[in-house]
C-alpha cells in the first residue's frame, strides 16, 4: 500500500522539477528494483532495497519475484509519456489512491463477490480515485477515468498497477474528444 501511496507525489514531483527527470529517476529506480529483486530470488541481498521490498511486502509474496512496484512503475511512466499532463496525472492518482483503497475496503468491509474482488472494495475505490483525480482533470473526466480504471480493478486482471492508469488514461482522452 505505501507503494502505491508513494506513487501519489509523481505528479507533484513533475511539476516541482520536470517530465524528463522524474521519468528518469523513475527508470533508475526500477532497474534498481529489478537488480535487487533478481538478487533476492538468489539469496542474495542488495543493501537497503531488498530490506525495503521485505518489509512492504506481504508473506505470501517473499518466495518468489515480486513485479507488483514494476507494473506500478511502468503504469505510471506510461502514463506521463503517453498523455497530457493533467490526464497523465489523472490516471497515476487513480492507481495510487483507488487500487489500495479498494483493496483495503474490500477485504475489511467486502461482502458481495464479483470474482476474486468485492462491490465494496470496486465503491470505496471508484469514490477515492474520483475525489483525486478531480485535483486535475473536470470531473466529467474524473469520473470516466475513475470509472474505467476500477472497472480494470475489478476485473482482477494480474498486472492492473499497468493497466489501471493506462485503461483510465486513454478513458480520459477519449472522453476529451467527445
Amino acid at each position: 500500500m505505501a507503494v502505491h501511496v508513494s506513487a501519489l507525489l509523481i505528479p507533484y514531483l513533475t511539476e516541482a522539477t520536470s517530465k524528463s527527470i522524474v521519468v528518469t529517476a523513475l527508470i533508475t529506480v526500477t532497474a534498481l528494483y529489478l537488480v535487487s529483486e533478481a538478487l533476492r530470488v538468489k539469496g542474495e541481498r542488495l543493501p537497503l532495497i531488498t530490506e525495503f521490498t521485505l518489509r512492504m511486502s506481504r508473506e505470501d509474496e517473499r518466495t518468489h519475484f515480486i513485479a507488483v512496484p514494476v507494473y506500478l512503475a511502468a503504469g505510471v511512466i506510461l502514463s506521463l509519456l503517453l498523455f497530457p499532463k493533467s490526464i497523465a496525472y489523472a490516471s497515476i492518482t487513480i492507481v495510487a489512491a483507488g487500487d489500495p483503497v479498494a483493496s483495503y475496503f474490500g477485504q475489511r468491509f467486502g461482502r458481495t463477490r464479483i470474482g476474486r474482488k468485492t462491490l465494496e472494495g470496486f465503491a470505496a475505490g471508484l469514490i477515492v480515485s474520483f475525489a483525486g483525480a478531480l485535483l486535475w482533470v473536470y470531473p466529467n473526466l474524473a469520473l470516466v477515468g475513475s470509472a474505467a480504471g476500477m472497472l480494470l480493478e475489478l476485473l482482477g486482471i494480474s498486472d492492473d498497477n499497468l493497466s489501471m492508469p493506462i485503461g483510465a488514461g486513454l478513458a480520459m482522452v477519449i472522453a476529451s474528444f467527445l
